[in-house]
């Protein structure tokens, strides 16, 4: 067997096979006796057909089986010839025809990982904001908690919907006359004065009794995720169904009790661990962020596979669409600048999975089988399943192998932290300020 390699980009090649006419006989025999001992003539016994009549009768089938198997006996190992690994499905053409007494020739293009020269990994400069929460930071989460906590029930008599209420409505927005089904809820709840729902909402809420209508007008702008009502004014008609009491209880030993701790002091000791532990968990995704960025930033010149960018982008797309749906916002195609954002998101993430896979091979660090069993054993906690069962799921949906790369990667990961030169820093932002 022959094989020539071509380079027809930074990533895509070209491989030309040649199976000599020996092998391309012997092959034939195996197909032609296969075939005459299956198939079925009329008039004769399986497997007693004449060859004369089995070669006239199947000639296409023949034909077919032969170059299927000369490929698919052959490929791998002229793989092997040429040091080629592709990362994509080789694309085969086949000749029309086959003639058992010459070469059989044929060719097959696909995608390799891309040759770069990797750029320093060790030793980067990098920044981790320090997981540190102040006595205000716990008073907040101690108060979010509260409302959390907070009673909710009807007044005794009628009354205008103030500041501190929750009001239930149902509400719809229109454009022209024709209603928008995405702007539309019955039974919405809302604190008034918590900043929960747009100013207009509430400012138009504000002081409206039970039963009562309003028409106002809101202008949306070019971010707003609602396609039709992209830099245009809604009309809406919003009707208030309910006003509700809000009753938050006091912080104290009881309400402690009932959050788990003994007391008020041991209830701001844990939420202030928990803070802690929530900022440190920010604080490592920011530097993981930024180490991706230092990478890729460092090996900017390198060329990504389509095919890998393009099973990037329908990964994105997809965990899009799936968030979409889970805030009840119904799936539709993407916008221009959703998809470009959507493409460079796709080419950095492709290109660091390069660059830590070949930090991967330099430094021999691979997810070994106790990785993966701890990996496994994590997720089915989080499922409360047992580690058996996730595996099966992972093994029957072909999924283990992927789980295997992330892990890896993430080793590769940790391996540069463990080498970086790290800088302890502020927070940019108040992290805690969110639901916990």
């Amino acid at each position: 067997m022959k094989v020539n390699l071509e380079n027809i980009s930074g990533t895509e090649r070209k491989l030309e096979v040649v199976i000599p006419a020996e092998q391309v006989k012997e092959k034939h025999d195996e197909v032609f006796t296969d075939i005459k001992q299956n198939v079925k003539v009329k008039g004769f016994r399986p497997g007693k057909a004449p060859e004369g009549v089995v070669r006239s009768m199947y000639k296409d089938e023949i034909r077919d089986e032969l170059m299927q198997k000369l490929v698919n006996d052959t490929l791998q190992d002229a793989l092997k010839e040429a040091e080629v690994i592709p990362v994509s499905q080789p694309n085969v053409t086949p000749p029309s025809e086959v003639d058992v007494e010459k070469d059989f020739e044929y060719s097959v293009k696909f995608e390799v990982l891309p040759d770069f020269e990797l750029a320093e990994y060790k030793k980067l400069p990098l920044k981790r904001e320090k997981a540190e929460v102040t006595d205000d930071e716990v008073d907040h989460a101690i108060k979010h908690l509260l409302e959390r906590g907070a009673k909710v029930e009807p007044y005794e008599e009628e009354k205008e919907l103030a500041e501190g209420d929750v009001a239930i409505i149902d509400f719809e927005g229109s454009l022209d006359g024709k209603p928008l089904e995405d702007l539309k809820r019955e039974d919405f709840q809302f604190v008034l004065g918590e900043k929960q729902v747009i100013t207009e909402f509430e400012d138009n809420a504000m002081g409206m009794k039970k039963g009562e209508e309003k028409e106002f007008e809101v202008s949306y702008g070019d971010d707003f995720p609602i396609e039709e009502a992209k830099n245009k004014a809604v009309q809406y008609v919003m009707k208030l169904k309910d006003v509700l009491e809000r009753t938050i209880p006091e912080l104290d030993d009881e309400f402690a009790k009932e959050m788990g701790q003994d007391d008020t002091k041991s209830l701001q000791n844990k939420i202030r661990e928990d803070l802690v532990k929530h900022m440190g968990q920010q604080s490592d995704q920011k530097l993981r962020q930024e180490l991706i960025e230092t990478l890729v930033n460092k090996n900017g010149d390198i060329e990504a596979p389509a095919s890998l960018l393009h099973q990037e982008m329908e990964r994105l797309a997809q965990n899009i669409a799936q968030g979409m749906q889970q805030r009840g916002i119904p799936a539709k195609p993407l916008d221009e600048e959703m998809q470009s954002k959507i493409s460079e998101t796709a080419v950095r993430n492709v290109k660091a999975s390069i660059i830590l896979g070949e930090i991967s091979q330099k430094e021999s660090i691979t997810a070994t089988e106790d990785d993966l069993e701890a990996k496994l054993s994590e997720i089915a906690q989080g499922y409360n399943v047992t580690t058996d069962q996730i595996r099966d799921i992972y093994r029957e949906n072909n999924m283990l192998g992927s789980l295997e790369g992330t892990i890896g990667e993430q080793k590769v990961i940790d391996f540069i932290i463990e080498n970086a030169e790290i800088e302890e820093v502020a927070p940019e932002q108040n992290l805690v300020d969110k639901e916990l």
